[in-house]
């Protein structure tokens, strides 16, 4: 076998172990976390960007900072439902070590909060991070939305529908490009539950980050695992078509063998497991403005 084959297969087996534990509710994002180098980053934790008790954030600040340290703000997903910003530490350790400072924050979920809201919090981090961010050693111009899952769908609100942004004193001129994981742009809502996330919509189209694309978005990264089936790729490729149908800029890419977890378990950029060059993909994106170039080096 070959090395390569052999760590795709490895990959496959700690992809289901991880699923099945998601699925019984065993924290395997603990597991990634006790195992994803930290590159000597250092953690900021429970900083308060607004008054209720999900309304924290931490942050993942490079061991060495640059002249100019670029920022990812990154939002999980969990279905609107679950999820917490200790569980992603390992999101920020990887993405800290590869000279990224990043913002990790809990937002409120239903059913505390319904649709919008969710997206509220997350534009209101925004703005925190865009007005704080610089005494971290972070660039408030180069701060980037990324999220995965239901936490695609939320970055991907907020680049395409300017109101939540605006409502907190921000705009989309200031964020420097978005990064969406797996993520639902263009989706049907069917499962009774997600159903009851968004039953306070004023009509479905409200719902889709591609029903406000007007071609005005800050660059998007769109990523996701062609063998996704809990949100299928169109989803990416329908957005990215759109976005440059109308003159924006947006970068489609799909990875062959990944589906959506896989996508996640891909940030851990744990060297005993063989992913794709997702963590490359974004590190170019983030520093060279696209990651259709070879390396970081590169950039001109």
């Amino acid at each position: 076998m070959k090395f390569k084959e052999a760590y795709s297969h490895l990959y496959t087996r700690l992809s289901l172990s991880c699923f099945l534990l998601l699925l019984t509710g065993c924290s395997s994002l603990d597991l990634l976390n006790a195992v994803t180098p930290d590159g000597n980053s250092k953690l900021q934790t429970n900083i308060s960007y607004g008054s209720q008790r999900r309304q924290t954030l931490d942050i993942h600040v490079p061991s060495t900072l640059r002249e100019s340290t670029p920022v990812i703000i990154f939002i999980y997903g969990g279905r609107w439902q679950s999820g917490t910003k200790e569980e992603y530490q390992f999101v920020g350790q990887a993405l800290a070590k590869r000279g990224i400072m990043t913002v990790v924050p809990d937002y409120r979920l239903f059913p505390e909060v319904e649709f919008p809201e969710f997206i509220s919090d997350t534009a209101k981090v925004t703005q925190w991070t865009l007005n704080n961010i610089e005494q971290y050693g972070g660039d408030p111009s180069q701060v980037h939305l990324m999220g995965h899952s239901a936490g695609a769908h939320i970055v991907a609100m907020l680049a395409t529908n300017k109101t939540y942004l605006t409502e907190h004193a921000a705009s989309l001129e200031q964020i420097k490009g978005v990064i969406g994981l797996s993520g639902g742009y263009d989706f049907k809502i069917t499962d009774p539950d997600i159903k009851q996330v968004f039953r306070k919509a004023k009509d479905y189209p409200s719902t889709q980050p591609i029903s406000f694309v007007d071609g005005s978005e800050p660059p998007l990264l769109l990523l996701h695992g062609k063998k996704d089936v809990t949100l299928s790729p169109t989803n990416s490729l329908n957005l990215a078509t759109k976005v440059n149908e109308l003159g924006g800029h947006a970068e489609y890419i799909i990875y062959d063998d990944m589906a959506h977890v896989g996508i996640l378990l891909s940030l851990a950029n744990n060297p005993m497991m063989y992913f794709p060059p997702l963590l490359d993909d974004i590190e170019k994106f983030v520093f060279c403005g696209t990651s259709r170039i070879k390396t970081v080096s590169n950039c001109s």
